[in-house]
C-alpha cells in the first residue's frame, strides 16, 4: 500500500490528538482532585458516588434531626430540673409549718413564698424552645396553663412528638403538660356549661293569631321565628314540645336543642358548649309586648363558659396556701404525702427525659462515626491518587513531547528536498 505524506501528517495529528486527550484527563484529575468529571469517565464510579453522596446527605439530617431533639430535651430536663427545686423547697416550708410553732407572721411569709414559688411553677409549665411550648403536646403554639395555673389546653399522653435519627429509629422528645402536672394523668378541660335561656311561663296559656303567636330566639348565632299554633295550653309538655321541634328543625348550626318546663318556667337549652354557644331571646318592643302577652315576665341571656380544671399539682399548691392561711397545722401535715407523690412523678419523668437524652448522646456519636465511615467511603471512591496522578500526567506529558518531537522529523522535508 502506498503511503503518502498527506496519510502521514493525519496520522500523526490524530496521535498526537489522542497523547493530549489522555494529558487532559490528568490535568482535569488534579486541578479537580476527582477521577473523574463526567458520569462517561467511568459510570460505576459514578453510581457508587451518587449512592454514597445520598447516604452521607441522609446521615447529616438525621444528624441535625439528633440535635435538635437533645437540645429539645435539655431545655424540658432544666424545667424539670428547675420544678423538682421548687418542690424540694415547698416541702420544707410545709414541714416548718406543719409542726405548730410558728406565728401567724410566720406563716404568712410562708404562704407569700409557696405563692411565688407556684407562679414560677406555672412559668415552667409554659417553658419554651425556639418560640415552641414543650408541654403542650401538639399544641406548641399555645400555653399550657392560664395565669392561674389551669389548664388552657387539653394534652393527651399520646401527643409524643418523634424525631427521626435514624432508618426506622424515632425518638419521642417532648413530656406532655398532664404527664408531668397532673400526676401521670392527662391534661383536661371541663366540658362547658350548655347555654341556656330561661322564661317564666303562666299557665293556663292563651296563644291567639297575630297577637303572641310568634316566638323570636337566636341559638349560637342563628335567628329562628317559632310560630306557635293558637289554642289554649295547659302545663302538660305540649308548648315545650311544639318550641323543640321547631327550633331544631330550623337550626343548621346548633347541635340539638333541649326546650324543657320546670316550675312554670320555660328553658331552652343549646347542644352546643363553649364560649361561642349562646341562647339570645329577642328584645324587640314588638316581640317583646309578644311576649309579655305570653306570660313570659323576664328574658334571660346565658352563655356558655369554658370549664377550667387545675392538674394535682397546682390543686396541691392551692390546698397547701389554704392551709396555711387557715392555720391548719394538720392539714399541711397531712398534705406531705400529696406532695411526696408529686416529686415522685417528677422524678420519675426526669429520668425518663435523662435516659432519653444519655440516648441521644450515643445516637450522635454513633452518627459521627458513620458520617466518618461514609465520607472516608466517598472520598476512597472519588478521589483522585495525587501522587499516581501527578506521574500519569508526566508520563503523558513526556509522550505528548515525544509525539511532537517525531512528528516533526516526519513532516520536515519539504517540496524543495524532493526537487534535489
Amino acid at each position: 500500500m502506498r503511503t503518502t505524506n498527506n496519510m502521514l501528517t493525519n496520522n500523526m495529528l490524530r496521535n498526537i490528538g489522542n497523547n493530549l486527550v489522555r494529558m487532559q484527563k490528568f490535568q482535569n484529575q488534579l486541578s479537580t482532585g476527582k477521577k473523574i468529571s463526567v458520569p462517561s469517565d467511568d459510570p460505576i464510579i459514578a453510581t457508587r458516588a451518587l449512592k454514597f453522596r445520598t447516604d452521607v446527605a441522609e446521615l447529616e439530617q438525621y444528624k441535625r434531626n439528633a440535635t435538635d431533639a437533645r437540645s429539645w430535651m435539655e431545655i424540658t430536663e432544666s424545667s424539670i430540673g428547675k420544678l423538682n427545686e421548687v418542690m424540694q423547697r415547698t416541702r420544707e416550708l410545709m414541714v416548718q409549718g406543719a409542726n405548730g410553732t410558728y406565728s401567724p407572721n410566720d406563716l404568712n411569709k410562708m404562704s407569700e413564698e409557696i405563692s411565688q414559688l407556684k407562679e414560677h411553677t406555672i412559668q415552667v409549665a409554659n417553658s419554651t424552645y425556639a418560640g415552641r411550648y414543650i408541654f403542650s403536646g401538639f399544641k406548641t403554639d399555645k400555653k399550657l396553663m392560664d395565669e392561674e395555673g389551669n389548664f388552657a389546653i387539653e394534652v393527651e399522653n399520646t401527643e409524643r412528638m418523634l424525631y427521626e435519627v435514624g432508618v426506622g429509629d424515632d425518638m419521642s422528645v417532648n413530656v406532655p403538660g398532664g404527664d408531668l402536672f397532673n400526676g401521670g394523668d392527662n391534661a383536661k378541660i371541663p366540658t362547658a356549661a350548655k347555654a341556656e335561656g330561661t322564661v317564666p311561663i303562666a299557665f293556663p296559656l292563651t296563644i291567639t293569631t297575630g297577637v303572641n303567636d310568634t316566638l323570636a330566639l337566636s341559638v349560637d348565632g342563628e335567628n329562628i321565628n317559632i310560630a306557635i299554633p293558637p289554642g289554649l295550653y295547659a302545663n302538660d309538655g305540649t308548648l315545650e314540645a311544639n318550641i323543640k321541634t321547631q327550633i331544631n328543625i330550623q337550626t343548621l348550626i346548633a347541635d340539638d336543642v333541649e326546650v324543657s318546663l320546670k316550675n312554670d318556667i320555660l328553658m331552652i337549652t343549646s347542644g352546643e358548649t363553649g364560649l361561642n354557644s349562646k341562647i339570645v331571646i329577642n328584645t324587640d318592643p314588638v316581640i317583646s309586648n309578644a311576649l309579655a302577652d305570653l306570660g313570659m315576665a323576664t328574658v334571660n341571656e346565658i352563655a356558655g363558659e369554658a370549664g377550667k380544671e387545675t392538674g394535682s399539682l397546682m390543686k396541691l399548691f392551692n390546698d397547701v396556701l389554704e392551709a396555711i392561711n387557715l392555720g391548719d397545722n394538720n392539714a399541711i401535715g397531712n398534705l406531705l404525702t400529696d406532695i411526696d407523690r408529686e416529686m415522685e412523678n417528677i422524678l420519675r419523668v426526669q429520668a425518663e427525659v435523662g435516659g432519653k437524652l444519655n440516648r441521644t448522646e450515643l445516637t450522635l456519636s454513633r452518627q459521627d462515626l458513620d458520617v466518618y465511615n461514609f465520607t472516608k467511603l466517598l472520598s476512597d471512591n472519588e478521589d483522585a491518587d495525587m501522587a499516581e496522578t501527578i506521574m500519569n500526567l508526566q508520563n503523558e506529558e513526556n509522550v505528548y513531547r515525544a509525539s511532537l518531537s517525531g512528528g516533526a522529523k516526519i513532516i520536515q522535508p519539504s517540496l524543495v528536498d524532493f526537487l534535489q
